[in-house]
């Protein structure tokens, strides 16, 4: 008996253990990271009005990161491109090495995008998409 009491200690310590230094999922994006993705993908010049209420959605939720609440906003606003002070906040993103890299590559993406993402930029978002 006491074996088995031990041996769940042990495993429920792990698996406790793991899932707070987030080895489950860490390298898996996240609904808002995929929303996003999948709304620059098929952007063209700016975003349309249900795709700005998707992003109204990702800026107001409580479990959206604030690069993706950044990212969002910068897509919201844009007119075939993002402003120049969304480019620098996007640009202090990509070189937060902290970032996951799909948020560091949507945020590279969004700030060089003309217009609509490139056959390269689509390569990148469809990692990330749906």
């Amino acid at each position: 008996m006491n074996k088995s009491r031990l041996f769940i200690a042990t495993v429920a310590t792990l698996v406790l253990l793991f899932s707070q230094l987030g080895f489950a999922s860490s390298d898996e994006p996240s609904n808002s990271t995929r929303t996003l993705a999948n709304i620059m993908n098929y952007l063209n010049h700016y975003p349309a009005p249900p795709e700005k209420r998707k992003l109204d959605k990702i800026i107001a939720d409580a479990d959206a990161t604030p690069h993706e609440k950044t990212i969002a906003r910068a897509m919201k606003e844009m007119q075939h491109s993002v402003s120049d002070s969304d480019k620098q906040a996007l640009a202090k993103i990509v070189a937060d090495s902290s970032a996951p890299q799909s948020i560091r590559d949507l945020a590279g993406v969004l700030q060089n995008l003309n217009h609509k993402p490139s056959a390269a930029d689509k390569s990148i978002l469809k990692k990330y998409m749906w």
